[in-house]
């Protein structure tokens, strides 16, 4: 019995460390998706209640964001979203 508790806790132990593992790369490539070139996504708030989503390339997210028409950019809140791999 005792062992069985050992290693199903060792288990565990080990699938966590390799979930974590896939998080931190995920969060890794976020980051430089950020300042990556490409066709980046952003979510609109949008104050007339037309909330979507839009998506505009650029030599980064920041970029990208500047280069959005007038109508979008200033009467929405953006949130990036990611670049999008195609």
């Amino acid at each position: 019995m005792k062992i069985r508790i050992v290693l199903s806790t060792a288990a565990l132990l080990l699938s966590t460390g390799v979930a974590m593992a896939d998080i931190s790369d995920i969060a890794s490539h976020r980051r430089t998706d950020f300042y990556a070139p490409g066709k980046h996504q952003f979510y609109a708030w949008c104050s007339n209640g037309q909330d979507r989503r839009v998506a505009q390339s650029g030599d980064s997210a920041r970029d990208a964001e500047a280069k959005l028409p007038q109508t979008v950019a200033g009467s929405c809140r953006l949130a990036w979203q990611g670049r999008i791999h195609s």
